[in-house]
């Protein structure tokens, strides 16, 4: 079963580069790419939502290249892609800032909170950080790429 993943937009926003030369083996553009490339194969389901794709817009203008280009065509994709917006309710919002999840980042965590487990692949600290406790309380793993 592919594993259910919320993308950061600074992952996304980092990975699109244009790609001029081969890319260096275990950089972290590299590992950026093979996030897409694992939704694009379908090892991996992209979660989004309305607020989600606006900010991905906002901080990606243009695709330069092909992996962030995919990337925006697979979030129509029923296979590739779900859309998943969990309610807000206090007592969410109480466990997410007793974790001390960043509140400008609820909209990712929302987004990321389902029945299953799942993941949100980001590159910030504060965000990064929750994991453990995030994970104990609303079924989110927060993860590094």
């Amino acid at each position: 079963m592919p594993e259910e993943c919320v993308i950061d937009t600074t992952v996304l926003q980092k990975a699109n580069a244009p790609i001029t030369k081969p890319v260096a083996r275990g950089s972290m553009f590299a590992r950026r790419l093979a996030v897409l490339r694992g939704i694009r194969e379908g090892r991996i389901v992209a979660l989004h939502s309305p607020r989600l794709i606006q900010e991905y817009e906002q901080h990606v203008k243009e695709p330069r290249n092909e992996f962030v280009r995919a990337f925006f065509e697979l979030l129509d994709d029923v296979g590739r892609a779900t859309y998943n917006w969990h309610p807000w309710t206090g007592a969410v919002k109480e466990k997410a800032k007793k974790c001390r999840f960043p509140p400008e980042d609820y909209h990712v965590l929302r987004t990321a909170i389902r029945g299953n487990p799942s993941t949100i692949i980001t590159e910030e600290d504060r965000v990064l950080r929750t994991d453990r406790c995030i994970y104990r309380r609303l079924r989110v793993h927060v993860r590094s790429v």
